[in-house]
């Protein structure tokens, strides 16, 4: 009898520890499936650029700033080959203005960001270079957008180039970012490509005009753009100015919006605007047009 015990005793023990060793295999095999969903963040605790509890979760998630520009930008490829020829106006118009946004909410994150963590000396100096450069961005809105002037294209053409450009500065504060941080950043080739392809200065449209353009040969009237320390007539604390014999005399701080061939002035005047557009047409004569209004601008001097 007590042989049929112990032997049922050593069957018992020998059940259970096979079943002891077969926990932790299974265990192993659940942790190995759970591990790749958790890569990332494990790089992000134990790597030597780890983020502070102070950070925002968004930023945790991403580990660092390569990374997270290269996920936007797989977001930006996929409104880039959308459907565009399936859709209508309204919803082209729609599509731009998501597109402008994903790139104008990473902006927006990055510099939130960069005010935090910048020294204050080198902060100023990327504030005042901000302000340029939305000063820029809008002229540059508007200037596309007059093209079209209310027109149902207007708002598709005006998120077109707000994304290009928002796109361009937000490598510019992941760049600063990633070096206050001590983190390696670098921009692809390709984008990199596109990025210079968007930066329309407005110094560089203003060189396209550089000169004297005579409307009036037996008078020698004449219109003149020139760089404001080079003028007679130079406006103080302006980098661009244009004068017309007779006339008067505008500069960049004057300007409202521009495009690649077109520059948009605009003066606020008592009770009227003051409005001029100075461009060149088909045989390559500049023209400078005025008018009261942005929507009518019909009084034009042809120059050669």
């Amino acid at each position: 009898m007590k042989r049929v015990v112990l032997f049922g005793i050593m069957i018992m023990l020998l059940c259970s520890g096979c079943s002891a060793k077969e926990e932790p295999k299974q265990e192993k095999e659940q942790q190995e499936q759970i591990q790749p969903q958790s890569t990332e963040n494990t790089e992000i605790e134990d790597g030597e650029d780890a983020k502070t509890d102070t950070e925002t979760e968004e930023t945790d998630e991403v580990g660092d700033i390569q990374k997270e520009l290269a996920k936007i930008e797989e977001q930006s490829i996929g409104y880039e080959n959308a459907d565009w020829s399936s859709m209508g106006q309204a919803d082209m118009n729609q599509t731009t203005a998501q597109w402008y946004q994903l790139w104008d909410d990473e902006l927006n994150s990055l510099w939130s960001r960069l005010s935090d963590e910048l020294d204050a000396e080198t902060k100023a100096k990327v504030l005042e270079e901000q302000r340029a450069w939305i000063k820029q961005k809008e002229a540059r809105v508007k200037g596309v957008g007059m093209e079209v002037n209310g027109g149902s294209l207007q708002p598709q053409l005006e998120n077109t180039v707000a994304e290009e450009i928002t796109r361009a500065r937000a490598y510019i504060l992941a760049g600063y970012l990633a070096d206050a941080r001590k983190e390696s950043f670098s921009i692809p080739l390709e984008i990199q490509k596109s990025i210079d392809a968007s930066n329309l200065n407005l110094d560089d449209v203003f060189a396209k005009f550089e000169g004297q353009w005579i409307f009036d040969e037996r008078r020698g009237a004449c219109v003149g753009v020139a760089k404001s320390e080079d003028c007679d007539y130079g406006v103080k604390g302006s980098s661009w100015t244009v004068w017309v014999t007779g006339g008067g005399i505008l500069s960049d701080l004057d300007v409202y919006g521009y495009t690649e061939d077109t520059i948009i002035f605009k003066i606020e005047r008592d009770g009227y605007d003051d409005c001029y557009e100075l461009s060149f047409d088909q045989s390559g004569a500049l023209n400078l047009a005025y008018g009261t209004s942005l929507d009518v601008m019909d009084d034009v001097i042809v120059c050669h």
